[in-house]
């Protein structure tokens, strides 16, 4: 799989994640925490826009690094996708086993975002 591609589909993820909260981020907060009510409830839904911004954000840097040249610089963004979608996705993980909140939407985009880059950046180091 070719940097491009891993980080297309990553910020097509991405995109998906961050319209989904943008437009509905009260379905997203009762997803998440379906006993949340009252000012806790309006608070987690104010979080969602600021979530879906910073989710956006990462999508318009993604999408510029898809076509960065040169292997070492592939190498080292594909690294850094490694590490940190990993870490998202184990946190959410965690989460959703110790039953704070409901994440197997976030599970599944960020590990396969983790997964897609560890296998690129294996390639790009094996080269």
């Amino acid at each position: 799989m070719t940097p491009k591609l891993t980080l297309t589909i990553a910020a097509i993820i991405g995109f998906i994640f961050s319209a989904i909260m943008f437009l509905a981020p009260g379905f997203v907060t009762e997803q998440q925490f379906p006993l949340a009510e009252g000012q806790g409830y309006q608070d987690l839904v104010t979080l969602r826009y600021a979530i879906a911004s910073v989710i956006f954000a990462l999508v318009a840097v993604t999408f510029q690094l898809r076509n960065i040249e040169g292997q070492a610089f592939q190498s080292k963004v594909m690294l850094g996708y490694s590490v940190g979608f990993s870490v998202v996705c184990g946190t959410n993980i965690v989460l959703q086993l110790s039953g704070s909140v409901s994440a197997i939407p976030p599970i599944i985009g960020t590990g396969i975002i983790a997964v897609l880059s560890i296998v690129t950046w294996f390639k790009l180091k094996s080269k």
